[in-house]
């Protein structure tokens, strides 16, 4: 079944779900703690949250480019290339179990699950 919806108000029962994956979709989301709340509730207690995401570069170079193409992503695609998910994953309940970064470290894999 697919259905379409806000990620930040899902039309979903709570703890229905096993997993949750996410592949570049948290850049888009204007408020990412509202959506990582809502994966947080629609999960059962064990539940995994699996995500790929473009991320603030550790290299200060990379970076600096990063920050100067935001603004016209943002714009025309309304992609954030900066944002960090381990600022709003902890924060909905969420536990940390893996981050693992590309070479540049501008993308970003994580899992976490839902504690119980």
């Amino acid at each position: 079944e697919l259905r379409v919806g806000d990620v930040q108000n899902l039309d979903l029962p709570d703890e229905s779900f096993d997993t949750v994956t996410c592949t570049l979709g948290f850049c888009t989301i204007p408020d990412t703690s509202a959506a990582a709340r809502e994966a947080y509730r629609v999960l059962r207690p064990g539940g995994k949250l699996l995500m790929l995401e473009h991320v603030r570069s550790p290299a200060r170079a990379v970076r600096g480019v990063e920050r100067l193409l935001e603004p016209l992503f943002v714009r025309f695609m309304a992609d954030h290339l900066t944002r960090e998910p381990l600022d709003y994953l902890p924060g909905a309940g969420f536990e940390i179990d893996e981050v693992e970064r590309s070479k540049w470290g501008i993308v970003e894999r994580l899992r976490a699950h839902k504690p119980g």
